[in-house]
């Protein structure tokens, strides 16, 4: 197996992990697990900013969803009300979108293409972003991180674990 194929499985089974979380908490998009933790709203806001960026970073497409970098962008805070947040629906819609295309991008390419320098790579962050295989592993990487914040608000919402 080459590593092209990890990342596909990877991206595949983070994908399958997470979209049941977001369907499931739609009914409770603003549930959190702690005081002043992540809720749905943000954390599907924040993975839809995330996925353009992580596509700008590989060959400088832009991203479709910068204009939501300061409701959802890294280092930014969830508003615990949802104050000027785009339906859940509308974000969901388009994180599933995007996740697929980055994933057939991602499907179509060699071994080789995998080694090329990212087009953007934050300065200093060589080691996360460097390559294009780099970028592909932090991008599932990143899903599975916050999957688990969802699995807490879910929690806290008295759901039952979708897994055991």
């Amino acid at each position: 197996m080459q590593s092209k194929d990890l990342l596909i499985l990877a991206s595949q089974q983070s994908a399958g992990l997470l979209a049941p979380m977001f369907e499931d908490l739609k009914t409770a998009p603003l549930q959190v697990a702690t005081a002043g933790g992540n809720h749905a709203h943000w954390i599907l806001g924040h993975l839809l900013t995330s996925e353009g960026q992580f596509r700008f970073m590989l060959d400088g497409t832009p991203n479709p969803h910068d204009s939501l970098k300061d409701l959802f962008g890294a280092g930014t805070q969830p508003d615990a009300g949802g104050a000027g947040y785009p339906a859940y629906e509308e974000l969901l819609a388009q994180f599933l979108e995007l996740q697929g295309a980055n994933t057939a991008l991602l499907q179509s390419l060699s071994e080789v293409d995998l080694d090329q320098a990212s087009h953007s790579c934050p300065p200093g962050m060589e080691s996360f972003f460097g390559t294009w295989r780099q970028v592909l592993l932090i991008r599932t990487m990143h899903w599975m991180h916050h999957r688990g914040q969802l699995a807490d608000c879910r929690k806290a919402a008295g759901r039952p674990p979708l897994m055991m």
